[in-house]
């Protein structure tokens, strides 16, 4: 396979290209990991291989922690965003908002319909919180409505511009008193509701769907796994064909319905990067850089690079993808942050909910497109966020859904594979999930488990569409379709008869490696794209994949990259353009 090992960088500057030795990308990127020993699954299921920018154990702890809320910030209005981005919505639906976490930039922040204002809740027995719970402290009212979504039990939250935030159960009255906002554990309507099922969407679809490539929507999420997307064939023929890749692409709404404000200026249309923590940096720290508060140079924020990065790279890829004209584009996941889109699973794989119609306008069509762009493929897989970070319970499975009200969105399933035949030669592209490496039994590490108690709501159920029926279904949900990609990959490999073969998938170069480093010598992969690490590396010939070619591409800039953008030769964001010739070897 003849491929040029180089990247490009958007910067505030302009665009250049950077080679980089595997010595020093592996040296930069494998800093501070956690030790990994062992050759077998053990390994593989405990691996935070790679996850940069954990110098401080603590300063990590607070950052994730804080990452899935909202934060009220005394800033000024940011600067306005790229001008080739429309900000029109879908005037043509009509539909109710539908909101978890939702902050504007007033006094207090809160505008949800579901929000009261001027009242708090006491228990039945004049008790001011449920039991088990006390006062704590919140950012705003948004993450106090996140801690009672996640309180087995809590009907009300009750949230005072102090921070005081007190949880009660669904018995609880109200209570006049100014200064406070209240409200129930979610506007959306579920996870408040003790040991129910989170209601889902049910009205008509508002975007129509069809048969795509022979085949009607599927049913469940699982019924198309494994599946040969329809071979794509190339007719003209070039010196060079070209595909680019791209990953952790997918800012944060500002509109509804299924906004997600995290900044002051968040609310506005468009995407908004999701700030996150950078090295000492929290993401507290940053998400004030964005909002334009005080922010510390530790930060090393760059407000041309930073701000509406997923913006800058899709401009710059816009610009090359006209000289180029790539064939198709490999997407490998984080497609929407926070928590994919921004409602619950369970809506008929025939209906597109009015939230995924509005996130995929907003931070998806409108955002990539133009010549070289338009009408191309997007062969694209799941990544952890999309699944909901640590929770499992978002609409991931209208992802696969959008399948089938897109001409160019490819999710049939969890996983897939595309076949492209060239004048002179073929490629076969397997698209894995990989987010088994970030489930766990439900007790275990909290903050990086999709499967975890401490995050999923009460009652969370994804059975309606094919997926884990309960939390206690989650892991198991999760690690048998990683097994089942593992036979059906290295079936489709033995089987393959292309000149050139791929893997695409979410967690990045180093998750089970000893499989991958089989999959190479023995059934002769030729490359492994991933994501999931915010930052665009190459790692050429790697010893420990035993000698395979694998690159990073997760810097799409949907959230703040773990390098910084600062200097010439930064490696904090982009996309990756794969050119393919004909190898007479």
């Amino acid at each position: 396979m003849a491929l040029m090992r180089s990247f490009l960088l958007v910067l505030s500057t302009g665009t250049l290209w950077v080679s980089t030795s595997a010595e020093e990308a592996e040296a930069s990127l494998l800093a501070g990991d956690d030790a990994c020993t062992s050759e077998g699954d053990e390994c593989s299921v405990s691996l935070r291989q790679l996850r940069l920018g954990r110098q401080e154990a603590q300063a990590e702890e607070a950052a994730e922690e804080a990452e899935p809320v909202s934060f009220a910030l005394p800033c000024t209005e940011p600067s306005e965003f790229a001008t080739e981005y429309d900000s029109g919505s879908l005037e043509n639906f009509s539909f109710a908002e539908i909101n978890e976490h939702v902050q504007d930039s007033e006094e207090v922040g809160e505008t949800d319909d579901c929000f009261e204002h001027g009242v708090y809740y006491r228990e039945a027995n004049n008790a001011i919180s449920m039991h088990g719970t006390h006062r704590s402290i919140a950012v705003s009212a948004a993450a106090c409505q996140s801690a009672c979504s996640s309180h087995s039990g809590c009907g009300h939250f009750s949230f005072w511009k102090d921070g005081g935030c007190l949880l009660t159960s669904s018995g609880a009255h109200s209570v006049s008193h100014s200064g406070v906002v209240s409200g129930p554990g979610s506007c959306s309507g579920g996870a408040s509701y003790e040991g129910g099922p989170v209601p889902t969407y049910r009205g008509p679809s508002v975007l129509p769907v069809r048969r795509r490539a022979g085949l009607s929507p599927p049913k469940d999420v699982q019924q198309y796994n494994g599946i040969s997307w329809p071979t794509m064939k190339i007719h003209q023929s070039k010196a060079v064909h070209h595909m680019f890749a791209i990953g952790d692409w997918g800012s944060l709404i500002g509109t509804n319905p299924g906004r997600m404000i995290q900044y002051k200026g968040g609310h506005s249309g468009g995407p908004h990067t999701m700030a996150r923590w950078r090295g000492p940096c929290t993401t507290d720290q940053m998400a004030s850089c964005f909002g334009g508060g005080p922010c510390p140079k530790d930060c090393h924020y760059t407000q041309d690079a930073d701000y509406r990065a997923q913006m800058n790279v899709a401009t710059t890829m816009k610009k090359f993808a006209a000289q180029r004209r790539p064939d198709l584009f490999i997407n490998v996941g984080d497609n929407f942050y926070w928590g994919g889109v921004n409602t619950f699973c369970g809506t008929p794989m025939h209906k597109i909910d009015p939230v995924t119609a509005h996130q995929f306008q907003e931070i998806f069509e409108k955002v990539y497109h133009g010549p070289g762009v338009d009408g191309k493929p997007w062969l694209s897989v799941l990544g952890n966020h999309d699944y909901g970070g640590f929770q499992f319970n978002k609409a991931w499975d209208q992802q696969i859904s959008y399948t089938w009200a897109s001409n160019r969105w490819v999710m049939p399933g969890q996983y897939f594979m595309q076949r492209v035949e060239y004048p002179e030669f073929s490629v076969e592209i397997l698209m894995l999930d990989s987010n088994a490496m970030d489930s766990h039994p439900k007790s275990a590490d909290p903050k990086h488990n999709i499967c975890g108690a401490m995050h999923n709501p009460p009652g969370a159920n994804c059975a309606a569409t094919g997926g884990p029926k309960d939390l206690d279904a989650c892991f198991k949900f999760m690690w048998d379709t990683w097994r089942s990609q593992e036979k059906w990959t290295e079936k489709k490999l033995q089987e393959s008869s292309a000149d050139w073969q791929l893997i695409a998938t979410h967690f990045q170069c180093g998750h089970q490696a000893q499989w991958y480093k089989k999959l190479h010598q023995k059934y002769g992969l030729d490359l492994l794209v991933t994501g999931h690490t915010h930052v665009q590396s190459i790692f050429d010939k790697w010893h420990v994949l035993g000698g395979l070619t694998c690159f990073i591409t997760g810097g799409g800039g949907g959230i703040t990259a773990e390098n910084s953008p600062e200097h010439s030769h930064s490696t904090a964001y982009g996309f990756f353009d794969l050119a393919f010739t004909k190898d007479s070897d």
